[in-house]
């Protein structure tokens, strides 16, 4: 009985013994466990930061990336517009020194067409000669002023040439002093284009024709005065026109 008793607490002992080591290891496999999956949930957290991170490191480096890719092209179509206006001032620089000289050029080929045109109207018939002679001096001005355009300097030029072109259309009548024979008077004078320079006192008493030959007024009568008279009242329209027979003088040598 006794050795049945001493098996009977060894066996409780033994019970007793396992159990704590059981509840022992069962709470070192808890902790284990739970320090285990503390671990992971951190390190799957380190992870998941890590990601997202790089994710942004990503996203960043892909718009940086685009950027660059955006300011290469910007920077080549900046290369290509520098080249083209470096281009463009090439070409205007070598357009202004052509229209300098071409300026150069036409000046001086203006004064030339107005020394042809001063000696044409100094040897044509002295009609409207203050008239004409002021145009001259005054376009020759211009021509010499340093401020005037080029442009301004050819338009004068050819306004006055166009002036003296129409003188070969016209037939007027215009007041004037002239001298004739050495008398100083003033005569109604008529300029029938370039072809002849008639004069008439105001009463129509006394007339006559600029005479090439001799570079003077000279008074004529009879039948070749009447026929100023009628030419005189055609171009102030007293007459209608007709067909006259005008006397033209000698012609100049």
């Amino acid at each position: 009985m006794t050795t049945t008793l001493v098996r009977g607490t060894m066996l409780v002992l033994l019970l007793t013994t396992g159990t704590s080591w059981a509840q022992s290891a069962a709470d070192q496999v808890t902790e284990t466990t739970t320090q285990a999956l503390e671990t992971r949930q951190g390190s799957q957290a380190q992870l998941d930061e890590w990601a997202a991170e790089r994710a942004a490191l990503k996203n960043r480096w892909d718009v940086a990336r685009a950027q660059v890719a955006y300011l290469e092209q910007r920077a080549a179509l900046e290369r290509d517009r520098v080249l083209a206006l470096e281009a463009a001032g090439d070409e205007l620089a070598r357009r202004l020194e052509e229209s300098q000289r071409l300026e150069a050029s036409l000046e001086d080929t203006l004064l030339v067409i107005l020394g042809r045109l001063e000696d044409a109207v100094a040897a044509d018939l002295p009609f409207l000669a203050a008239e004409r002679d002021q145009r001259l001096i005054s376009v020759r001005s211009e021509l010499s002023d340093p401020g005037a355009t080029a442009s301004d300097k050819l338009r004068r030029v050819l306004e006055a040439l166009l002036i003296e072109a129409r003188y070969g259309g016209t037939f007027e009548v215009y007041q004037d002093r002239i001298e004739v024979a050495g008398e100083e008077l003033t005569g109604d004078l008529l300029h029938v284009g370039r072809l002849g320079l008639f004069w008439l006192t105001p009463d129509q008493v006394r007339g006559g024709v600029w005479d090439p030959g001799t570079g003077a007024f000279v008074e004529l009568e009879g039948g070749e005065l009447d026929a100023i008279r009628r030419a005189g009242e055609m171009a102030t329209r007293r007459r209608p026109v007709g067909v006259l027979g005008l006397p033209l003088g000698r012609t100049a040598r």
